[in-house]
């Protein structure tokens, strides 16, 4: 089927970006400072311009009110999420919970996923996966990027205080979710950019993939991994691939949602580790070989159970 070898060939385009990164790391063609330097362009720059470029799409609140339901499922779903990161990784050291509670809000929906459902219901879905997003980029900027700057244990109340402004203050602040706000606002005024403005912006953007591919590569060929076949990652996989796409099915089957939006919704709630998940663990103390462990391998078995929630749907 056409939409199963376009997401075949997008998957298989991503694992080719990180044997490149993975060569450039080994061969000493990216540094430890190279990393830091790409990590910074990525989060400060083109991750911004891609969150922005995101938000262009035509908009109407006729289009809001047809497309509630979805929002209202991702909405929910980005609930759940967040309740699930609070209560049920705790029994992991914080390098890891935060990798798995940042994994869990944050998903590759944006572009393996968008791009599959346009393969799959064209324009219409595409519409519709760019709703079902809001909720997840909020989420990812926000608390999720919170996640990755709070300390494990504060020493007093008073600390415990100071480290929660610590963490508001640089959570709101952080480029990306003032990208957010101002993608948000461009798409519900649908203020045009200015013609040079737009295209930067966009080519910015467009570098998205190649680098942020490129530098989970260079992490992995400078980690000491180990052994794939690690408890944790595919606990981790088991969660973002089978049980996340499994409750959405199920509460769209019981609320009685239409089927377009059920299947956008089980297709993007199946997509497999957000690769800047592993970018933010490099920048901010998280555990990123852990990270690019969780990117690489829920990305290959992604490429047996996304085509079987296609299925379902």
């Amino acid at each position: 089927m056409p939409e199963f070898s376009t997401m075949l060939d997008l998957q298989a385009q991503m694992m080719l970006l990180l044997a490149i990164g993975v060569f450039l790391a080994k061969k000493k063609l990216i540094t430890d400072q190279g990393r830091a330097c790409l990590t910074d362009l990525l989060l400060f720059i083109i991750l911004p311009a891609n969150i922005i470029q995101s938000f262009l799409v035509e908009f109407s609140w006729d289009v809001l009110k047809s497309s509630a339901s979805i929002l209202v499922i991702s909405l929910a779903l980005q609930i759940g999420c967040v309740v699930l990161c609070a209560l049920g990784y705790n029994w992991l050291p914080f390098a890891k919970r935060s990798v798995y509670q940042y994994g869990t809000v944050c998903s590759n929906g944006a572009f393996l996923g968008s791009a599959l459902v346009d393969g799959i219901w064209g324009s219409s879905g595409l519409l519709l996966s760019s709703i079902y997003l809001i909720p997840q980029r909020v989420a990812m900027w926000s608390v999720g990027v919170s996640y990755f700057l709070q300390d494990e244990k504060p020493a007093s109340k008073e600390e415990m205080r100071a480290d929660r402004r610590a963490v508001l203050r640089k959570t709101f602040t952080h480029p990306c979710i003032l990208a957010v706000v101002v993608g948000m606002v461009l798409m519900a005024s649908q203020l045009p950019l200015p013609g040079f403005l737009g295209r930067t912006v966009k080519s910015l953007s467009n570098c998205n993939m190649g680098v942020s591919m490129i530098l989970i590569g260079a992490i992995i060929g400078s980690s000491r991994m180990g052994k794939l076949w690690d408890k944790d990652c595919f606990l981790y996989c088991l969660i973002r691939l089978g049980l996340i796409p499994a409750a959405v099915l199920l509460g769209c089957r019981l609320c009685g949602a239409e089927s377009l939006v059920t299947g956008v919704s089980v297709v993007l709630a199946a997509m497999p580790m957000g690769g800047v998940t592993a970018v933010l663990a490099e920048k901010y103390g998280g555990d990123s070989a852990f990270a690019s462990k969780c990117v690489a391998v829920s990305t290959v078995l992604s490429l047996i159970t996304t085509p079987l929630w296609c299925m379902v749907v």
